[in-house]
């Protein structure tokens, strides 16, 4: 069961998971391919992947510019989450053993007891990097990146992992191009 100081860095790392993986998914036809290839056109192009993403370093920083390692206290006003992720192809029972993207995410919290808002950047495979945004009322989206997935948009759900900072992700991306 969940304690409640926990609980919030669980669901923001699932949070910075959904962007994490949102990002791979808009990078993965480059991968499949072995090489990133120019940038073509692929408009009604949707794609659909499946990561398993895992937390490697949560950080607090606190109003006052005091870092927290691994924090278990519950965020306060004008505090800043900084997440960093590495994903894996498929989910928690079955991926890849190799990671394909990482990530860092941060979270500003303008009120302790709402949500917060969080931006992130994923970087994947050759250097591709795409945008996303999760605003304090609602769910994580794509909002971008370079190259071929300029403009992009898409989907993300994300679920925890059991009593862990990891979450299984499923990524739907529209490319505009």
């Amino acid at each position: 069961m969940d304690t409640p100081p926990a609980r919030p860095f669980r669901w923001l790392a699932g949070s910075a998971a959904i962007g994490l993986c949102a990002l791979a998914a808009a990078a993965a036809p480059a991968l499949a391919s072995g090489s990133a290839r120019p940038a073509q056109r692929h408009s009604d192009t949707t794609i659909t992947l499946r990561y398993y993403s895992t937390v490697v370093s949560l950080v607090l920083v606190k109003a006052d510019g005091t870092v927290v390692q691994q924090p278990t206290q519950a965020p306060a006003a004008g505090d800043r989450l900084e997440i960093l992720e590495l994903a894996y192809k498929g989910t928690h029972a079955k991926h890849a053993a190799k990671w394909s993207a990482s990530s860092h995410t941060t979270c500003v919290f303008k009120d302790a007891s709402a949500a917060p808002t969080c931006d992130g950047q994923t970087a994947v495979g050759g250097s591709q990097l795409v945008l996303f945004h999760t605003p304090s009322d609602g769910d994580a989206v794509v909002s971008g990146g370079t190259g071929r997935y300029a403009g992009a948009t898409g989907t993300v759900v994300s679920k925890e992992i059991g009593n862990t900072n990891n979450s299984d992700i499923v990524v739907t991306v529209h490319l505009a191009q």
